[in-house]
């Protein structure tokens, strides 16, 4: 039977095998989110909608670079600790560039944490089976009866690192509004295969 020092640094390896996951996953992901925009930008539309959506396919083609950027640093800052520290997306690092109107701040944060949960709910929708079994793998392991509420593992931190790098990438709230299906399909497909790896992951180690 494993001591405790050995359960922990196996759920502590877990975590970063998770991350990495992530990390390795994440670009083909945007391109991913990159083609589903063009695709619903080619589909049959009105004019507003249709303008909206090749308003945002043109925003994603000029960011989708620095979207990913942020995102991998987020995720980068939790493969040592295995949590991100910050409980809500207004808790993250602001996006640069941002004016002095603190009203439209507040607003903005306010949608983007509305955005946030929804993805969160997405990918639990999907991915509720994989990430019930690692959630009971690693509280398991580390003798605890829940994970942490910023655990890298969680849905919701995922979400809040792929909304927040959103937003520093200058992409707005309006565009992500524009994508939310192609966006929630994506990466709850993605959630799903990193959870289901890294349950596959600790399974071996056994």
């Amino acid at each position: 039977m494993a001591t405790d020092a050995n359960s922990m640094a196996l759920a502590a390896k877990a975590r970063r095998s998770y991350v990495e996951g992530l990390l390795n996953g994440l670009p083909s992901v945007v391109q991913a989110v990159d083609q589903g925009a063009r695709v619903l930008l080619s589909q049959v539309a009105e004019p507003p909608v249709a303008s909206r959506r090749r308003d945002a396919v043109e925003d994603l083609r000029k960011t989708s670079a620095f979207w990913l950027s942020h995102a991998t640093s987020l995720l980068r800052g939790a493969l040592v600790s295995g949590v991100v520290s910050a409980s809500r997306p207004s808790d993250l690092p602001m996006p640069s560039g941002r004016g002095a109107n603190f009203s439209l701040v507040d607003n903005d944060t306010i949608e983007s944490e509305i955005l946030s949960s929804r993805l969160a709910l997405a990918m639990m929708d999907r991915a509720s089976w994989e990430f019930t079994d690692l959630r009971s793998r690693i509280t398991s392991l580390e003798r605890h009866d829940e994970l942490d509420t910023n655990d890298v593992l969680r849905p919701h931190v995922l979400a809040r690192i792929v909304t927040t790098a959103w937003r520093s990438a200058g992409l707005s709230n309006e565009a992500w509004g524009t994508l939310q299906t192609v966006l929630h399909d994506e990466f709850s497909h993605f959630a799903e295969e990193a959870y289901h790896e890294t349950n596959r992951w600790l399974i071996q180690q056994r």
